[in-house]
């Protein structure tokens, strides 16, 4: 009895775990996040190092439209996450505190996707972020530059080049050293 009763807890935190890391990479709009087959629909810069200069705009939670090309001179370190994300939502206070590390030398973007604006507010609040957030309600520009899974993190050097675009939840620590070995190097 004790073995049936251990094999069904086991059961139920592998489908548990197995439901997080689903919410972690898929959206309610599948579309938006990609089934792994890239959309030859539309030209998109290439997202590896030496690729494209990126050019593209944003909208600001206030609905203002923003340029990264204006961001020219300062690496940028570009992070999507979503309200529905625990990853992301886990790794936003290790953005804050690198963020303030850095301040003047890196310029950080949060552009949320596929959250409702109220939803942002509260967690950037209750996160206590202080970096730059924007909105991506329809995933475009997520899509633009190669977003696989969330929480995804676009590096962009001094010159505009995207250095490498990282899928997956992010330390303190290791952005810190992508930020050393790709954007102050």
């Amino acid at each position: 009895m004790q073995t049936r009763n251990r094999r069904r807890r086991l059961l139920a935190l592998s489908f548990a775990f197995s439901l997080l890391a689903v919410a972690c990479t898929s959206g309610t709009d599948t579309s938006v996040l990609g089934n792994g087959t890239p959309d030859t629909s539309e030209e998109v810069p290439d997202p590896q190092p030496g690729g494209e200069l990126a050019t593209f705009s944003y909208e600001s939670t206030d609905g203002s439209m923003n340029f990264i090309e204006e961001r020219r001179g300062t690496p940028v370190v570009l992070n999507f996450f979503a309200n529905w994300c625990p990853a992301c939502i886990a790794e936003m206070p290790d953005f804050e505190s690198v963020h303030q590390k850095t301040k003047g030398e890196v310029d950080f973007i949060g552009l949320a996707l596929q959250s409702p604006a109220d939803a942002v507010a509260a967690l950037v609040e209750d996160t206590g972020v202080t970096y730059e957030v924007g909105v991506d309600q329809n995933g475009d520009l997520f899509k633009l530059l190669g977003g696989l899974g969330m929480p995804t993190t676009v590096f962009i050097d001094a010159d505009g080049q995207i250095t490498s675009v990282h899928s997956g939840q992010l330390t303190a620590d290791s952005l810190e050293s992508v930020i050393d070995d790709e954007l102050l190097s």
